[in-house]
């Protein structure tokens, strides 16, 4: 398997490239995670719960 990578042969544009798209995406979801909002974050991260809440005031032994 090493001696593959070692004896590219022409294939280093593949290699560059895909280095490439790594890195623009990886900084790209960084840039938009420091961009984000904090009350988008509070409210994504408080969605879960909220639904779970619903669910058990619509479904008590009390509203049956």
């Amino acid at each position: 398997m090493f001696k593959q990578i070692t004896n590219l042969n022409g294939s280093e544009l593949y290699l560059i490239v895909s280095l490439w798209i790594f890195l623009i995406f990886f900084i790209s979801v960084a840039i938009m995670l420091f961009r984000m909002k904090k009350d988008y974050v509070n409210y994504m991260k408080e969605l879960p719960l909220e639904e779970e809440t619903e669910k058990e005031t619509n479904h008590s032994p009390e509203s049956i």
